[in-house]
């Protein structure tokens, strides 16, 4: 599990958000778990349901990887001991991982060419394809048993 939390620098509150499983930023939304559930957006300041903060940050070690529409990945990054996203530019302690460009809606690693659509940040014992749920069991009711 990661936890996650949206804080501004030198200001005392602060929103926690509950753990994930991992977590997804696509575009400009910051995502929770295998349904993607919104949790905030970022619009020169994280807007989170506790208010707006300038910085979102993992409080655990992570992989990064990028995404995109077809559910292709580029090859893992890190592990990282600390990382944060804040003013658009996602960083492993001072070191920046990516910057996401406000035209394109895409994130672009420190020093690629092209950009992806979005940016899994999972525990960094957790491979991408772990991240799959099994298939699932259960029947939509009044569907007849294989």
């Amino acid at each position: 599990m990661l936890h996650l939390r949206f804080h501004t620098p030198g200001r005392e509150t602060a929103s926690s958000i509950e753990p994930g499983s991992f977590f997804r930023i696509i575009g400009a939304v910051l995502c929770r778990g295998p349904k993607n559930e919104p949790i905030a957006t970022w619009l020169k300041h994280w807007t989170v349901r506790d208010g707006e903060f300038a910085r979102a940050e993992w409080a655990d070690a992570v992989m990064i990887y990028f995404e995109d529409n077809a559910g292709r990945a580029s090859s893992a990054f890190g592990p990282y001991k600390s990382f944060h996203v804040a003013e658009g530019v996602a960083s492993a302690g001072n070191r920046t991982v990516a910057r996401f460009d406000d035209s394109t809606q895409l994130w672009q690693p420190e020093g690629a060419q092209d950009g992806w659509v979005s940016m899994l940040i999972t525990p960094r014992d957790t491979a991408r394809l772990d991240l799959v749920p099994p298939a699932s069991t259960e029947r939509e009711p009044g569907t007849p048993p294989p």
